[in-house]
């Protein structure tokens, strides 16, 4: 059976209101949607489970882990690794270590809908899963992005293989 459990961490700082919230629960029904297109199979069930939370989840209870910063200057990934080199023009980043990976994905610039924000969460959750660098993922079209890196929907069947052959090599340990 096809499952993931996304771990989304809001390291925005916002005040807990009820828009910010429901903002929230936006990004992450979208994000199911692509995830479930992503990794569904016509011959097995499919589970998906996500959640939020507020600070860095217990290890072991997750798959992949992306932190939802407030811009690249406050990158949580910057802070646990010094020499990240972030593209100014960047919605998102995933850095690749030789033993642990880390994703994340920026409230500013602020983007207008939960789905564009979900689209680079997808895609940074593609980076993670596949352990593809920008390189090599980049410009292959749909969720993995154009040559920009910009991700794009529909989801593309380059995209499902590409993410159903990370997940079933496993999937590397996750920057908490």
């Amino acid at each position: 059976m096809p499952q993931i459990t996304v771990t989304l961490v809001d390291r925005t700082g916002a005040a807990a209101s009820a828009s910010h919230e429901s903002f929230k629960m936006g990004i992450m029904q979208e994000l199911v949607k692509i995830l479930d297109d992503l990794i569904h199979s016509d011959s097995e069930a499919t589970v998906i489970n996500t959640r939020w939370v507020n600070q860095s989840p217990a290890s072991g209870d997750q798959d992949v882990v992306i932190h939802w910063v407030p811009d690249r200057d406050q990158s949580y990934l910057r802070k646990k690794w010094p020499s990240v080199q972030i593209a100014q023009n960047a919605s998102g980043h995933t850095y690749i270590d030789k033993d642990m990976t880390g994703s994340e994905f920026y409230r500013r610039p602020r983007l207008q809908t939960p789905e564009a924000y979900a689209k680079i969460a997808a895609h940074e959750a593609m980076h993670n899963i596949t352990r593809l660098g920008n390189q090599k993922l980049h410009g292959q079209r749909g969720l993995a992005g154009d040559g920009a890196g910009t991700p794009h929907l529909p989801v593309t069947d380059n995209d499902k293989t590409l993410v159903q052959a990370g997940m079933q090599s496993g999937l590397p340990n996750q920057l908490l």
